[in-house]
């Protein structure tokens, strides 16, 4: 099996970033404590953000959960990560469609399409199957869950998972905090550049690890402010390579205020980086995108 690494965003940006799928962000969160599990995780269907131990904010996602056949469905990698699981023990295998996570002597391997879940060696039959949407793979989170260890209760909408064995914990911080007005201009590290959870104009964002691609900001050219979208699109290139190399990037991609212009621009970044701005003749998107250095 090779490392985790998840499909592209939209068709509409395909040409534009061929290579690109969507990853996986950087922020994750330590979940031991003297290496003992911690005491509880929880989920909400349709919020893009998990709780650990009641502390608020949570760590935010670039995804949510959704409920599908009575069952909540969690992103991968953050479902493992929620749970205790690093990255280096999230397992893709793209030929067989298979998942696995491993987290100390557990583990949890599983296969889109099917109702089987294999915990260790042990196999187990489950209700629903993985699934992917959106080109992301989503797993049940119970079923996952309880593989590695943990006990899951749905809590007044709540998806809470506690350690086996101990008691029920205590969430009211964290529904206090869902009843509080919604906080404006959240962000979250991707790769290194702070991105909003939900950017004020229509940009798209996305990143391939297995490509090494950073990130890739897609931009909208019909019937949209261009350069709002190009004034954002620079703010969060310029949280990790700097204002003026980001204006000089950026510049590029303002030059298209029409589908007709066509942009093929090649940059190196302060960190070795490779940074292209891509749009085809008569192309509706452009795209800024962000490859490692070597890649």
């Amino acid at each position: 099996m090779k490392k985790l690494g998840v499909g592209f965003l939209t068709g509409c940006l395909a040409l534009a970033l061929a290579t690109s799928a969507l990853a996986e962000q950087k922020e994750q969160v330590n979940v031991y404590e003297n290496n003992n599990l911690v005491r509880s995780v929880v989920f909400i269907e349709g919020r893009s953000e998990y709780f650990v131990d009641g502390n608020t904010p949570g760590v935010k996602m670039d995804a949510a959960p959704y409920i599908s056949q009575d069952r909540t469905f969690v992103p991968v990698r953050f479902l493992g990560n929620a749970l205790g699981v690093t990255n280096e023990n999230i397992f893709w295998d793209t030929e067989t469609s298979k998942a696995k996570l491993v987290l100390g002597s557990r583990s949890a391997e599983l296969t889109i399409g099917k109702k089987e879940l294999l915990a260790g060696s042990q196999a187990k039959t489950m209700d629903v199957a993985p699934e992917l949407k959106n080109a992301r793979t989503y797993l049940p989170a119970r079923f996952v869950a309880e593989a590695l260890g943990y006990q899951v209760d749905f809590v007044d909408g709540l998806v809470v998972c506690y350690p086996e064995g101990t008691e029920k914990p205590d969430v009211k911080a964290v529904k206090q905090y869902l009843q509080e007005p919604q906080q404006q201009g959240e962000t979250y590290n991707l790769n290194g550049y702070i991105v909003p959870v939900k950017p004020e104009t229509e940009i798209l964002i996305d990143d391939d690890k297995e490509n090494r691609v950073e990130i890739g900001i897609g931009i909208i050219i019909p019937n949209r402010d261009v350069q709002a979208q190009c004034d954002e699109a620079e703010k969060i290139l310029a949280s990790k390579l700097g204002k003026d190399f980001a204006k000089q990037v950026v510049d590029v991609a303002r030059t298209k205020t029409d589908v007709l212009v066509q942009l093929g621009e090649k940059f190196t970044g302060p960190n070795g980086e490779t940074v292209r701005v891509v749009s085809g003749y008569n192309f509706p998107t452009m795209s800024i995108t962000v490859w490692s250095e070597g890649a």
